[in-house]
């Protein structure tokens, strides 16, 4: 590593950088993003009970509708019903009315699905809620969902106007059905779609304890500077593999140079005067071919290295 580096309070810039990026990684992953919405207890019994049916029915519910009758009904169409039996009381954390914030929570769990949700307010009154998945309307199925709210809502509350009673609402699902067999029909190129695999929510994760969002900060602080000393060390090895490269590039470039000096002394000599010069002449032509083909072979700067002395023991015989 380089000992310039510059510094701050005896420690090297780089290293506040690295705890100033964890820093900010803690920040983004514990305060700034959104843990997941947690799953209330009945609206995972609802799911689980949707596994196997296209109805839930609560134990102890009042029986205002006919859950076997709605279940031959709907058969295996994209609808759901719920029947809950304990009320669901008016919560100020809620946006909504609590049975729209249910059957809101129910629809993103069967997500192709429309939900029909019955449950007691705190009037006492046992009424539903119509919602519909996020996934309901699809490629397979491109219709409009809030025709599947409004629309066949409305086509409910004219079509049972005089055919409920406050003991019996079983036409509400009767009508909701049909008017939704009859949208799905015209909007819908595949005709009525068919409901899908539910799969209950995973388990929502407890609430991390202070000791552990220390200990993940600690880690996101500790690996952030890792990375950071991993990655100089990664650049200084590259820049001495570069430094290394071009040294011995130049020293390659310095043996050529030398060997062209030479080559027409040796390969080019004056006429031999006697046997002995002509047998010198022959010996020192015949090393310089050998050490053109040891630069050529060259690929250490050991190699490089013993190519050089060979060179200047050459340089030396032939003057």
């Amino acid at each position: 590593m380089s000992a310039g580096a510059k510094k701050w309070l005896g420690l090297p810039r780089w290293l506040y950088a690295a705890l100033a990026l964890g820093a900010v990684v803690g920040v983004l992953v514990f305060v700034v993003s959104e843990p997941p919405t947690p799953v209330s207890a009945q609206a995972r019994k609802v799911v689980e009970g949707l596994r196997t049916t296209s109805v839930y029915e609560e134990p102890g519910g009042p029986g205002i509708v006919d859950a076997q009758r709605s279940r031959q009904l709907i058969g295996d169409r994209a609808i759901v019903l719920v029947l809950l039996a304990r009320p669901l009381l008016d919560d100020p954390t809620y946006r909504t009315d609590p049975r729209a914030e249910r059957c809101a929570e129910i629809a993103d769990l069967v997500a192709t699905s429309v939900v029909i949700l019955y449950a007691f307010d705190d009037d006492d009154e046992y009424d539903a809620e119509y919602c519909v998945g996020p996934e309901f309307a699809n490629d397979d199925n491109p219709v409009d969902p809030e025709d599947y709210v409004t629309g066949v809502v409305g086509g409910v509350n004219l079509g049972t106007h005089f055919r409920v009673t406050d003991t019996d609402k079983f036409a509400e699902v009767e009508e909701y059905v049909y008017t939704f067999d009859h949208y799905t029909m015209r909007d819908s190129p595949n005709g009525v779609p068919r409901r899908g695999v539910v799969v209950p929510p995973p388990p929502t994760p407890d609430a991390p304890q202070a000791w552990q969002v220390v200990l993940a900060l600690v880690g996101i602080l500790a690996g952030t500077v890792a990375l950071f000393m991993l990655l100089r060390a990664a650049g200084w090895l590259a820049g001495r593999r570069r430094t290394r490269a071009a040294a011995t590039r130049t020293r390659v470039a310095e043996v050529g140079t030398r060997l062209n000096r030479l080559a027409d002394t040796v390969l080019h000599p004056e006429a031999p005067r006697n046997a002995r010069a002509a047998r010198r002449q022959a010996d020192l032509a015949e090393r310089y071919v050998l050490l053109l083909r040891d630069v050529e072979a060259a690929g250490t700067d050991a190699e490089l290295t013993e190519v050089e002395r060979a060179l200047t023991e050459l340089e030396e015989a032939a003057r």
